[in-house]
């Protein structure tokens, strides 16, 4: 397993009469590497590094089929693994050296301003406002790698790589991209495979020549982030067939194995995250991800066991399911009555009381907005899967990632009917699985092959405007459906 990073010190004789090499020749030489390309800035810097190190520290990147050689004199070397998320950007710091994790941080997606939705930026995007757009991401970006530098204690131009996964059209807008042809038909993007660019082309606030790998698209709906989570999952290794479900602005879903894959994307996910309920919130401290409800106590889990202050996926199945369970909703998911049932407006609402929690609360049209996306998500899994000849029990492998993968309590997903009923083991929540996927290219440079291997064997299934959707999708609207059968695996 090479990195995507390596120092090497090398030892350089001093030019003689007998050895006349250039100083690019003796560091080739030394270095082990046929391929290495020493870029004209790195050269610049050569002549007085030589004669004052005998062994020089070089900071050599793995890119593409050859190497690069990107930085001298320098013993501290780090990495950055990007998500280019819609509604967030969230970045790894990592050593190569140590080959160790520093630090996470995330930050709000600064886009947010031109719209929450992907299609309002892309709008603005194909508008006079262009170029704020781009911009905004890149400052945002920025600010990001500013920000884990500062806690870090280390210096921009010490970071020699930055991994990137990301929807396609955030790829595009991190590139600088036209992202004009991407949502109209035949919906093309410009580039499906960006592979490895200087940072100095991408004005990035680390090394001008750091090694920036983008990863690849494999269509306008199928994005470089599904095939970072495709790569994270481990199920591109597997004879077994295996499901991943990537739910965040968006839903996502993978079926295949080593030999085939299949994706299906809809508008599930909106539900989960922040906009759409008043107190939904991104997976953070303080956050609810769990909900139990006995008689009038209601106990709350939130992350890092902080006061609650909204909810995220994971807490809206588990809330759900509870006041199902307890019937405080009936099977169309209408509140009926209840210790915690409030009128607010002449609008009903279920009081969240618990761990101090003070003001949460969900309407009536919340709940329906979330029965709605978990009908979506059931109904993904069930046309997808039929689409190729198989049924819920012949999958071997459920793995969960965004918004909902975090704190998923499965049982309560079947519960709903947001998930068939596959057995408690084989469902994996994996977290934010576009990053963990940008985070493993940095550790493991041969991975970059693979990368593209699973790209290459992607085929999209659109789904938008199928029948078969839109005539299950009617069934789902129920907890936890009209026929329970169903759901069965």
């Amino acid at each position: 397993m090479t990195p995507l990073i390596v120092q090497k010190t090398l030892l350089l004789p001093g030019p003689s009469e007998d050895d006349q090499r250039a100083h690019d020749q003796r560091i080739t030489d030394a270095s082990g590497f046929d391929r290495l390309t020493i870029p004209l800035a790195v050269l610049k810097r050569l002549p007085d590094l030589v004669r004052e190190n005998p062994s020089l520290p070089c900071i050599i990147g793995r890119v593409g089929d050859g190497y690069r050689l990107i930085d001298v004199g320098t013993a501290r070397s780090y990495s950055v693994a990007l998500d280019l998320g819609t509604t967030n950007l969230v970045a790894l710091l990592y050593d190569n050296i140590a080959r160790t994790d520093v630090l996470t941080r995330s930050l709000e997606n600064p886009q947010i301003e031109y719209g929450s939705d992907i299609m309002t930026r892309m709008h603005h995007a194909m508008s006079t406002r262009r170029d704020e757009v781009y911009r905004a991401l890149l400052t945002g970006i920025n600010t990001l790698i500013w920000d884990l530098c500062k806690e870090a204690g280390i210096e921009g131009r010490e970071i020699h790589a930055v991994t990137v996964a990301g929807n396609t059209v955030m790829s595009h807008f991190f590139l600088g991209l036209d992202i004009s042809t991407i949502p109209v038909a035949p919906f093309v993007p410009v580039v499906r495979t960006p592979g490895f660019l200087r940072a100095s082309e991408l004005s990035l606030a680390v090394n001008p020549e750091a090694a920036v790998y983008v990863f690849p698209n494999a269509g306008s709906y199928v994005g470089g982030d599904i095939t970072a989570g495709i790569l994270a999952s481990g199920m591109f290794r597997s004879g077994k067939t295996s499901i991943l479900i990537d739910v965040g602005t968006n839903a996502e879903i993978v079926i295949g194995n080593r030999e085939w894959m299949i994706v299906g994307a809809g508008a599930a996910g909106p539900a989960l995250e922040e906009g759409i309920t008043s107190i939904g919130k991104r997976a953070k401290r303080g956050i609810i991800y769990d909900v139990e409800i006995q008689g009038k106590n209601i106990a709350c889990r939130t992350f890092d066991q902080g006061k609650p202050e909204g909810i995220c996926g994971s807490g809206m199945v588990s809330l759900l399911y509870e006041l199902y369970r307890s019937g405080m909703v009936d099977q169309s998911g209408a509140l009926t009555s209840g210790e915690h049932i409030r009128d607010i407006n002449g609008e009903k609402a279920f009081v969240i009381s618990c761990n101090g929690a003070d003001g949460l609360l969900i309407t009536q049209g919340e709940l329906h907005n979330f029965m709605k996306s978990k009908a979506a998500m059931f109904t993904l899994l069930l046309v997808l899967t039929r689409s190729v000849g198989i049924s819920f029990g012949d999958i071997e492998n459920v793995y969960v990632a965004g918004a909902l993968g975090t704190g998923i309590n499965a049982e309560k997903a079947v519960g709903i009917g947001m998930l068939p009923a596959w057995p408690a083991g084989i469902v994996r929540p994996l977290g934010n699985s576009s990053l963990a996927g940008a985070r493993m290219v940095l550790a493991d440079a041969d991975l970059v092959q693979r990368v593209d291997e699973i790209a290459g064997k992607i085929t999209y299934k659109h789904m938008h405007d199928d029948p078969e959707f839109m005539k299950e999708y009617l069934g789902a609207v129920f907890i936890p459906h009209t026929n329970p059968e169903m759901l069965k695996a």
